[in-house]
């Protein structure tokens, strides 16, 4: 459920009561519904801008990859389209049995007895 639709539902059972002799009460109400009304409206906003932001970068890694090709290219390397230029770093995904989120790590930056740190919860857990 979305926000603005447990705004909405909170605003079904405020109504709901037909509490309107008690003033100071529906002017409370009201303020609290204005509020979370103001509140849902930023988080949307947010989430455009977030949309905006993640677009500009997908254009932005496609135009570096074409420019990184074109430099290879003009420096007489062969490279696939599918090359990557990540300096030979491998990352695997991962689980944390803690809080169920998942991250990615080096796994040759750790030790096979070493724990990983879930980033999310903060928790150690093995490999």
């Amino acid at each position: 459920m979305s926000a603005r639709e447990k705004i909405a539902y909170l605003r079904g059972l405020i109504e709901g009561q037909n509490i309107t002799e008690n003033v100071s009460l529906c002017k409370f109400h009201e303020a609290l519904l204005g509020a979370l009304d103001s509140i849902a409206e930023e988080l949307d906003d947010l989430a455009a801008e977030q949309e905006d932001m993640r677009e500009y970068i997908e254009d932005l890694e496609d135009e570096l990859a074409a420019v990184m090709d074109d430099q290879a290219e003009a420096d007489g390397i062969i490279c696939d389209s599918d090359d990557s230029y990540d300096d030979e770093e491998e990352y695997e995904p991962v689980t944390c049995p803690g809080c169920g989120k998942d991250f990615f790590y080096q796994p040759d930056a750790y030790d096979e007895d070493e724990d990983l740190l879930c980033p999310h919860c903060g928790k150690p857990f093995k490999q």
